[in-house]
This record gives structure tokens, C-alpha cells and sequence, in this order.
């Protein structure tokens, strides 16, 4: 490398040594980190501050660095453990410092290649070799240099190898300390941040640490804020990539910072509600419905990839909403069903126009989770709420709703707490229930085959609003076969499906079924 204008190539001191006026300093005493030896930069070499120089960090960070580098090339020892801890803490400081370690690399090595024409191994070999030139003119009447490797070359080589040496293990210890310094700060801001969510969902501690120190964090519980929990076939954990994607998501797609944690397997966002007054504007050839579709869920997309939807009421049936895009009709393949979707092929959920808060940040996260492989999730969202209690209570909605999106079988889904107010009001009698889905749908035990197609049956045509040609395709049947099934159903349970009034009793315990979890493959007693 080249030497910088104005830099001594001789001269240089060793500690120890008188030293040659100093260049101007990128640090001063006063503004040396913490935790540095008692060193006076006035008395450092000048390798080691024009190193500090031009990597901007305080030139105390080398400590002896560079006497270990010329005791190094002298003897061609290993650095002792001691020096090695000492660099390790060397490391750590700078990392407590805010030092980047790009810089602090650049430092040692910028201060060895600086130092190597000073060390007394390196200036005695070259000595050597000049007088050996100078013997060989004297004898020989032609330039010096013409000759075989002599032993300064050698000497020459054999210090470099040991300052090579030397540094490399210098710098791995540095990074070493810095990297552990790095990892205990991490660490620690995971326990904080870890005490904080716990808190914040049970309501332990008093409100005003609790906005403190989510300050601390970012998180301004002043203006309202959204929950999402996200639970899966698989715990999500602290520290795993898809979390860390989850929070860089959410943080690319929200105004202000949010918290993203785990808790009991599950996976729990705060991020701000996006009001109309804060809310990036939407693209052109996108309606806010469109926005609002996407963020609350209300229509179910089935897993990953499987695009289904059905509608949650005989009323509402396929036809779309003005600003909707058409829904798709597909059911969930078998394989993508989880074990507590066995049963009963239901799924439908009433469309609501829930706000679109936050839709663009949930709408990211439920893509990048639909690309996680092997993953079945639900996602759960609550209403908008300000303050501490907003987030606890927003925690409770919002795992109800992912609850009951899983006993309702909606895998790979976005449920707004909204749409889920109705099958609320069924659960909050669940001894009432209970007595309504056995009585209604226990006869179809009896059925040649078991209660199950039958159930799949109504399921389809309660979802396609009574339409029997939208049912039969979705079943792969024909028109008559179809018919039949609902004859054979009316006659079992004396209650029509083609009938307004029996087909609302006959989905209330359609749905009452899935929600309790009720077992059709139980024969009849």
C-alpha cells in the first residue's frame, strides 16, 4: 500500500521510545470510551494515530497492539492468552462505544501495515541487507543487489510472517470481544423487550413506566394501535428468521415503530392503526375496498395458494360486493389441512366492511407468511384502541379471533375480530348449542356412508347461496345426486335445506358444529 503525504517512512517510535509530534487527533482524552487503558495519546506512536486518523476511532483502541507486533516480529512467538484477553476487552469496549467494527478492523490493520517499516526486527533486516550490497560493490566493482537471498531477506520474511500471524490473531480476538459485547447488549433489549410485552398483555405494572418504556422501544401507545396474533401448526419463536421478517415487514410498511414478540408459541404484533389523516394514499387503479379486503380477512382464502372463500350467510351467497374483486370458490386440498380441521368441510365467514387499519403493513406480513414453507397460520386482528389497556384488550380479541378462525378451519386467513361477532353471539350459550347441533344433526349418523358427505353437502349449499348447480359443481356432483342428498337429509332431519326456515336452523347448527367441534363419525347411541 501506499504511505500517506507527509508521513514519516523512518523514525517511527515504539512505545517506549521517544516519539516523534503527533498528527492532529480524530479524538481527544475527554472523549476516549470508557474501559480504555491509561495510555496518553500525545505519547502514542505515530503509526497509531494517523490509524486512529483514518478510521475516526479513538487511537486507544489498539492498546498494545504494536509493542505486541514488534515483540512479535523479534522473536516470532504467539500471542499469549493474556494478550488475547486483553484485545477480547479491547472489543468490547469499542462495541459499548458505538464503534462500528468495519472501523475497528481498519484500525488494527491500517495501524500494522503503518507500523511495519518502524519495528526494529524489520529496520536491523534492512540494515543487514544494505551493508551487504555495500559489501558486495566493495569487492565486486558493480552494483550490490545482484547476489543470492541473504540472510536479511530471510530474517525479513520470518518477521513478516510473525506480525501476519500476530495481527490475525490480534484482530479475531477483537472481534471476538466485540461480537460478545454486541451479543449481551441484544440479549439484554430481548429481556427488556420481553418484560415489556408481558406486561403490556397482562396489565402488571402502572401505566405510566408501561408508556415509558415503550417510548424506549419506539412504540407510542398515545394513538391507536392494532394487535395481530398469529398462531400456526408450529410455535413461533424469538429470534427465528421468519420473526425477524415479520418485524422488518412491519416496520417497512408503519408510520411509527412496532413490537413484534412471541408469546406462548404464538406470534403478536402492536403496530399503529393508520387513520385517514396518516394513511399512505392508495394506487390509482386501487379502491380502498380492495385495501380493506385484504387487511381484515373477511373473506376466507383458504391456505396458501388454495384460494378458497365461502360466504357466511344463506342471504349473502357468491354474488360481489361493488369495488370487490370476484371471489374465488375452490375448497383447501386435503393435504393442506391441519389436524384440528378434520371434520367437517366448513368455512364460511360473513364479509364485514371492518376499517382498513394498517391494511398494507397485515396485508405484507399474510403474503410473506403464505410463502413460509409447511407453515398453516391464522391471523387474528382486534380493533383499533389507544393506551396501555387498548393493547391488552386488543391482545384478547385478537387471539379469540385466531381461536375461532381455527375451529372454524379458515387456514392461511386474515379474521378481523368484527367478522367474527356473530359466531360470538352462538358460542356465548355453548350448553344451548350444543343441545341444538344433536338434536338437528345427529339423525344423519344413521345415513349409509355417515353424517359426514352429508354434512359437506350442506356445507357446499349453504355456501353458495341455495344455489343446487354452484353446490353440485363445488362437490364434483351431478344436479340429481346433489337433489338427492337434500332429500335424504330433509327426510333424516325432517328439516327442509330448500326451505327458508329450515335452512336457517339447519346452518345455525352447521356452524354450531364446527364451533364446539361436535364429532359426526360418533354412530348413533
Amino acid at each position: 500500500m501506499s504511505r500517506n503525504a507527509g508521513e514519516r517512512t523512518s523514525g517511527e517510535r515504539l512505545p517506549g521510545e521517544r516519539s516523534a509530534p503527533p498528527a492532529p487527533l480524530p479524538m481527544t482524552d475527554d472523549d476516549a470510551p470508557g474501559g480504555l487503558p491509561e495510555t496518553s495519546l500525545t505519547r502514542l506512536p505515530r503509526a497509531a494515530v494517523l490509524a486512529a486518523a483514518d478510521s475516526r476511532l479513538h487511537a486507544g483502541l489498539l492498546g498494545d497492539y504494536l509493542a505486541v507486533l514488534a515483540a512479535a516480529a523479534d522473536s516470532g512467538r504467539r500471542l499469549t492468552r493474556a494478550e488475547r484477553d486483553q484485545f477480547r476487552a479491547l472489543g468490547q469496549v469499542a462495541a459499548e462505544s458505538g464503534a462500528p467494527l468495519p472501523a475497528l478492523v481498519d484500525l488494527y490493520l491500517s495501524a500494522t501495515w503503518r507500523v511495519w517499516p518502524s519495528l526494529p526486527a524489520v529496520r536491523a533486516a534492512d540494515r543487514d541487507a544494505r551493508a551487504d550490497r555495500g559489501g558486495r560493490e566493495h569487492r565486486d566493482g558493480t552494483p550490490g543487489g545482484s547476489g543470492g537471498p541473504s540472510g536479511a531477506v530471510s530474517r525479513t520474511r520470518a518477521a513478516a510472517s510473525a506480525v501476519l500471524r500476530a495481527s490475525d490473531d490480534a484482530v479475531a480476538a477483537v472481534c471476538e470481544g466485540f461480537e460478545a459485547a454486541r451479543m449481551a447488549r441484544a440479549r439484554s433489549e430481548e429481556a427488556l423487550r420481553r418484560e415489556l410485552v408481558d406486561d403490556l398483555l397482562t396489565g402488571t405494572s402502572a401505566v405510566g413506566q408501561l408508556l415509558e418504556r415503550a417510548i424506549a422501544f419506539g412504540l407510542r401507545l398515545e394513538a391507536p394501535h392494532t394487535v395481530l396474533v398469529i398462531t400456526g401448526n408450529r410455535r413461533f419463536l424469538d429470534g427465528r428468521a421468519l420473526t425477524r421478517s415479520a418485524q422488518d415487514l412491519l416496520r417497512a410498511h408503519s408510520l411509527t415503530e412496532p413490537l413484534v414478540a412471541t408469546r406462548d408459541g404464538l406470534l403478536v404484533c402492536v403496530l399503529p392503526a393508520h387513520s385517514q389523516l396518516t394513511q399512505p394514499a392508495l394506487p390509482a387503479d386501487t379502491g380502498s375496498a380492495d385495501t380493506r379486503s385484504a387487511s381484515t380477512g373477511s373473506a376466507s382464502t383458504g391456505s396458501a395458494g388454495s384460494g378458497s372463500a365461502n360466504t357466511g350467510s344463506a342471504g349473502s351467497g357468491s354474488a360481489a360486493r361493488p369495488g370487490r374483486p370476484p371471489r374465488p370458490t375452490g375448497r383447501r386440498p386435503a393435504d393442506e389441512i391441519g389436524p384440528s380441521d378434520r371434520g367437517l368441510g366448513f368455512s364460511p365467514l360473513p364479509a364485514f366492511a371492518s376499517p382498513p387499519e394498517s391494511g398494507t403493513a397485515v396485508a405484507a406480513l399474510a403474503e410473506r407468511l403464505r410463502d413460509e414453507p409447511g407453515l398453516i397460520w391464522r391471523m387474528g386482528a382486534s380493533r383499533a384502541r389507544s393506551g396501555v389497556a387498548g393493547v391488552r384488550i386488543g391482545f384478547e380479541e385478537a387471539r379469540s379471533a385466531a381461536d375461532l378462525a381455527g375451529r372454524l378451519g379458515l387456514a392461511g386467513t386474515v379474521v378481523h375480530t368484527d367478522d367474527l361477532l356473530i359466531y360470538k353471539v352462538l358460542l356465548r350459550d355453548r350448553e344451548a348449542l350444543a343441545e341444538l347441533v344433536e338434536a338437528v344433526l345427529s339423525p344423519l349418523r344413521a345415513a349409509r356412508g355417515g353424517a359426514e358427505p352429508l354434512l359437506e353437502t350442506l356445507d357446499a349449499y349453504f355456501s353458495t347461496g341455495a344455489v343446487a348447480l354452484a353446490a353440485a359443481r363445488r362437490l364434483h356432483l351431478s344436479v340429481r345426486a346433489l337433489t338427492y342428498r337434500l332429500d335424504r337429509i330433509h327426510t333424516l332431519t325432517r328439516h327442509n335445506p330448500t326451505s327458508p326456515t329450515d335452512r336457517y336452523v339447519l346452518q345455525t347448527a352447521v356452524l354450531g358444529a364446527r364451533l364446539i367441534g361436535w364429532d359426526p363419525s360418533i354412530p348413533a347411541g
